[in-house]
């Protein structure tokens, strides 16, 4: 009895603290079982798995599976980003735990909080504008595009200015549906989130 329960203590010692977004008894890749040995790294697996859960409950469902379809390519692209910050940054030496970090911090950056538009769709006027109110992935978008950009403004004003006006040629396009809009607002959020840094 007496050695149970020590057995028991050492199990949960030599857990992580936060776990990571899925069972890591059952950890079968590299990628995994990275995640898994490093406590800040299931931290943000766990973190970035509630933002997205959080967002998908909050898209109507044919939303849903745009968010899903895409969720599954950044998965894909973890796993060979992974690979890369092992090997170094173009085979130099490189941090690799904030390297992988900040894979998930950019992440989280896009999934959360759920946002709403910048402007009042109530006053939607352009075929980018009610494109945009029309879809609840979109507004996120959008609000998530204006509180990355607030603390940049000054330098990237005119440039915002220019893909603004971007924005609204590529979104009145009849051919560019939600999902083409959402990769099109992914790419600025990427690109202030690098200079947010």
């Amino acid at each position: 009895m007496k050695y149970n329960i020590l057995g028991i203590i050492f199990i949960f010692i030599s857990m992580p603290l936060a776990a990571a977004s899925f069972d890591c008894r059952k950890a079968s890749t590299d990628v995994e079982h990275t995640i898994c040995n490093d406590s800040a790294l299931s931290q943000a697996d766990s973190k970035m798995a509630k933002a997205y859960s959080r967002l998908r409950k909050a898209l109507p469902r044919s939303e849903r599976k745009i968010l899903k379809r895409d969720q599954r390519k950044w998965l894909k692209e973890r796993d060979r980003e992974f690979a890369d910050c092992a090997r170094g940054v173009e085979g130099e030496w490189t941090d690799t735990a904030m390297c992988y970090l900040g894979l998930y911090e950019n992440r989280i950056k896009l999934l959360s909080p759920v946002s709403q538009a910048s402007f009042n769709c109530k006053k939607a006027s352009t075929k980018a504008e009610k494109k945009i109110c029309a879809s609840r992935l979109l507004r996120h978008a959008d609000g998530i595009v204006a509180r990355l950009y607030k603390p940049l403004r000054h330098e990237f004003k005119e440039d915002q200015r220019r893909w603004l006006k971007s924005r609204d040629a590529e979104l009145s396009r009849s051919s560019c549906n939600v999902e083409c809009a959402w990769d099109y607002f992914k790419d600025r959020i990427n690109t202030l989130i690098h200079y947010s840094f």
